[in-house]
Order: C-alpha cells, then sequence, then structure tokens
C-alpha cells in the first residue's frame, strides 16, 4: 500500500476537493461530479479530518481556501496534469484514428449526418466520436475535444481556428404554409404568424425579437406558443408545416433543396459573425483531426443566401 493513503485514504478526496477549490463552491463542485452538495461537505470534512489540515473557510459567504488548502490545490493540480499528460501520451498509440469532435445537436442532425458517408468513403480508417455540446465554451483540453465549432470573430486565446461559415439568418417555412398564407410578402407581416422560436441554455444565438430589430419592425410583444430548447426543434416543426422559423443558412441548406422548406420573404440578416472550426492549440493535432478539418472545409458551406450559385432561392408570393 502507498504511504499516501496513510493520510488520504480514498483518491476520490483529491478529486472532491479539487473541484470544489477550482469552483470555490460546494454547489458548483457537485454539479460538475454529478453528486450532490452534502455530499461534497462531507467529503472535504473526511479529508480535513485524515490529514489534520483545515483546507477551507466561510468570507462574506464565500468560500475561500485558506493557506494550506491553497498550496494543497496547487500540488493537486499539478499531480492531476502530470497524470493525465502521462496515461495521454501512453493511450496515444492506440487512439490516433480515432477523433473526437464536439458540435450543437442542430448542426450534427442537420448538416453533419447527411454527409458523414462522404467522410468515411475517402478515409475508412478514421473513427469519429461526435458528441453533441449544448454550450459554447467547451474547454476543447480539459474535455478532450480534437474538433468543435464556435461563433464568433475567430479570435480566442489557445485556439487555433478557421472560417467555416458566416453568420445568415432567414426565415423558413413549408411550400404548403407558404401556399395557405399568400398574403405573407414582408417582414412586417410575420408577427401575425406562428412563430416558432427555441431558447439554448447555455448558448446565446439570435431571437425572433433581435431578427425583427435588424429588419426595423417594432414588436410590443412577441407570442411563444412554441419554444423549443434547440434549433433542430424549430426547424423541423418548421419543416412539418407548424410556422415559420429562423433559418441559419448552413442549417437549412439541405430541407431547401430538397423542397421541403422555402424563404418565404427577401429579408435576411448578416450579423459580420462567422462560425469557425476551432481545435486547441496546445496539443499537436491529431492526422486524423486535420483530415476531418480539411474535409468540413471543402463542403462549401458558406454560399450567401439569394447569391448566384446559391442552393436556395426566395420563394414567389402571391
Amino acid at each position: 500500500m502507498h504511504r499516501l493513503r496513510s493520510l488520504v485514504p480514498s483518491a476520490n478526496y483529491l478529486f472532491v476537493f479539487e473541484a470544489a477549490a477550482r469552483r470555490r463552491s460546494f454547489t458548483a463542485a457537485a454539479d460538475e461530479l454529478n453528486v450532490s452538495q452534502p455530499a461534497v461537505s462531507k467529503t472535504i470534512k473526511l479529508l480535513e479530518e485524515a490529514t489534520g489540515l483545515k483546507l477551507f473557510r466561510r468570507e462574506g459567504g464565500r468560500l475561500e481556501l485558506t493557506a494550506e488548502g491553497h498550496k494543497l490545490y496547487r500540488e493537486t493540480q499539478q499531480a492531476f496534469d502530470h497524470l493525465h499528460m502521462v496515461l495521454t501520451s501512453l493511450r496515444s498509440k492506440y487512439s490516433n484514428d480515432t477523433v473526437r469532435v464536439s458540435f450543437s445537436a442542430s448542426f450534427v442532425q442537420l448538416w453533419l449526418l447527411p454527409r458523414l458517408k462522404g467522410f468515411k468513403a475517402q478515409h475508412p480508417d478514421i473513427t469519429l466520436r461526435i458528441e453533441e455540446s449544448g454550450r459554447d465554451d467547451q474547454d476543447l483540453n480539459e474535455e478532450d475535444i480534437d474538433i468543435s465549432a464556435r461563433l464568433g470573430d475567430g479570435q480566442w486565446p489557445g485556439l487555433h481556428s478557421w472560417h467555416f461559415v458566416t453568420e445568415e439568418v432567414a426565415p423558413v417555412c413549408s411550400p404548403d404554409y407558404l401556399m395557405e398564407h399568400p398574403a405573407l410578402t414582408s417582414a412586417a407581416d410575420l408577427p401575425s404568424h406562428q412563430l416558432l422560436h427555441f431558447e439554448e441554455r447555455h448558448r446565446t444565438r439570435l431571437s425572433w425579437r433581435e431578427w425583427f430589430t435588424h429588419q426595423s419592425v417594432d414588436l410590443p410583444r412577441i407570442r411563444q406558443d412554441f419554444v423549443f430548447t434547440d434549433a433542430i426543434g424549430s426547424i423541423e416543426a418548421a419543416v412539418l408545416g407548424q410556422g415559420i422559423a429562423l433559418g441559419w443558412k448552413h442549417l437549412v441548406h439541405d430541407h431547401v433543396e430538397a423542397g421541403r422548406l422555402v424563404f418565404p420573404i427577401d429579408a435576411v440578416y448578416r450579423s459580420g459573425k462567422a462560425v469557425h472550426l476551432i481545435m486547441p492549440a496546445q496539443r499537436p493535432a491529431k492526422p486524423g483531426a486535420m483530415l476531418f478539418r480539411d474535409w468540413l472545409l471543402e463542403q462549401g458551406a458558406d454560399v450567401p443566401i439569394g447569391k448566384p450559385g446559391a442552393a436556395v432561392t426566395f420563394a414567389a408570393n402571391g
């Protein structure tokens, strides 16, 4: 038995301590570790009793580390980082052909899945581990993600980025819905229609109210009969003829190509931002990750709405 165990009976004590010290909150640590707050509090108490150290104190309602707590936290983080590096290095020869990617559910379902067959045909030896994320602020290093995407200006510390698709957003509906509402001719007509909303919990995206503001349409209030937790819900509801959704050009591309969705009016919001592919800069990229990035960029997703060569056109009304 290692002599450390005489001071720390369970390695789990250190994992709980590291999370609580990093987050400065027993509650946040509990959420991260998927345990209850009392369980975190009890584990910290057991660690303090085993080591004979006072690790935390309360100051004005805030949780702070003591001097001993600061030192143990620093050493614990360094030890964890070193072990992670060693294990990652040992595993690398077995995982070079496995690429971990993380994108929004709407991107995975509406854009990526219809095209994956093409990537596999070109690179049959590369395994993709595809995760659906609901956050923009993922730590790619901590979560061991090789490639993700982020909306913004492409400037993020610790990340390499590549322009993928500019943000262009326009209303979309089914052809049947448009036929049933032939008087729909401008942005000012939209508030009287069934608008399909979505609100992501950990990601900020353009709302209908913001879209109307950019179109200079004044709105005292907007009905929200349907609110989804991801863009995929609102877009699929539009396909089913249940109303009008906001459509990001790359997410609705295939539905428009297939005639399942149309752009009922000539009104597009261009934010000046773009979706960028991102990769962590702190570690060497896997060869498979570079091939997947190159394949994504080759797909030509960035054709402006309504421009020559675009896969979509605005529907005629009347």
